[in-house]
């Protein structure tokens, strides 16, 4: 068993699994391929290392997954970062486009990395930044809900000021009028002589304008009070609508863009000094040489006899596929010399 897997070299297999190079191929190579095979292998190993804890970080942290679940999160984060590494690996000749566009890549995976790494060990600190923020969100929230509520209260204080105003103006109205009328009858009786016999009171009914008012007042006293009530109301619900909307705020946990912002503020916060942003521009700039390990390599290695033997093989496969198509050029321009002698057979005189 032991003597298998020094013949395998197990280390070679799994370097062409992640790279995607042939193994029987480059078993049968010099060291010096292997060599290089192995660094471009330990570079692979160091970057889906790294990607695989960040994925589970970012899977578990901020997509609530779970562990087991963080992990399938990890896996893939590793299975992605594998196939960016082999477009550049598994090319023969890399341009200047192709490196600019590793390089511009490798700044965004940098930055997106640098990012949540600094979530998770800031994670304390702009906890505490995330949460003022969620509080001052709440605070927006309760203000916006209070200038709602004192609109519709000075709405309501507007009618019932103008309805008092109206009962006052009755009540005037009724101060004005007599209490009561003459409802007829009454007046002084004389005899012949003129002297006077009786006299008789008119009789006196109440003013029935004066009930009329007092109706209208009743009933503006009656919708004063309904605006009274509703306007308690609306005040018992605006406490409440206050109170739930702010809990909800406050008991919802930040996000990554809610944290993002608050680690972008904790970075410019130079409180006594650029501590965070040092710490940053350290991650970002590991993640960027890590990125770019695998385009150092493969720009800063010369051909060897792995890529020779490819060349070869590519070189035997178009020199056969010339020969076929020789052959086949050759077969059709026979078949064209049979079809004009025939031709020209058929046209002789008989």
């Amino acid at each position: 068993m032991k003597n298998f897997f020094l013949a395998s070299d197990w280390w070679l297999r799994f370097g062409c699994f992640l790279s995607g190079h042939n193994y029987q191929i480059l078993s049968e190579c010099s060291e010096a391929s292997k060599r290089d095979q192995k660094k471009i292998t330990s570079a692979m190993v160091i970057i889906t290392i790294i990607w695989s804890i960040i994925g589970y970080i970012f899977s578990n942290k901020y997509l609530n997954f779970g562990p087991w679940f963080s992990i399938f999160g990890s896996i893939f984060m590793a299975v992605l970062i594998v196939q960016i590494e082999r477009q550049i690996i598994l090319s023969a000749k890399l341009n200047h486009w192709a490196k600019f566009f590793r390089v511009l890549l490798g700044i965004i995976v940098a930055i997106i990395g640098a990012s949540i790494i600094d979530q998770y060990l800031f994670a304390n600190d702009i906890q505490k930044i995330a949460q003022a923020s969620v509080e001052s969100k709440a605070l927006k929230e309760s203000n916006i809900a209070k200038n709602a509520y004192q609109s519709a209260i000075g709405q309501l204080d507007s009618t019932i000021t103008l309805e008092k105003i109206n009962y006052q103006k009755l009540q005037t109205q009724i101060l004005r009028l007599p209490a009561t009328l003459a409802g007829g009858g009454g007046g002084k009786k004389y005899d012949a002589s003129g002297n006077l016999i009786s006299e008789q009171q008119s009789s006196r009914i109440p003013n029935p304008e004066i009930a009329n008012l007092r109706a209208f007042q009743s009933a503006i006293q009656s919708k004063i009070s309904l605006l009274e009530k509703e306007k308690i109301q609306k005040g018992e619900a605006y406490a409440l609508e206050v109170k739930n909307k702010a809990q909800e705020i406050l008991n919802r946990q930040p996000g990554f863009l809610d944290e993002l912002n608050a680690l972008i503020n904790y970075l410019l916060d130079f409180d006594p000094y650029p501590t965070a942003l040092i710490f940053y521009l350290i991650w970002f700039l590991f993640f960027l040489l890590i990125e770019s390990l695998v385009l150092i390599i493969k720009s800063s290695h010369h051909e060897n006899d792995y890529e020779k033997v490819l060349d070869y093989q590519q070189n035997i496969r178009i020199r056969r596929l010339m020969a076929l198509e020789d052959k086949r050029n050759a077969a059709l321009g026979s078949d064209a010399m049979i079809n004009s002698s025939s031709s020209l057979l058929n046209k002789l005189p008989k």
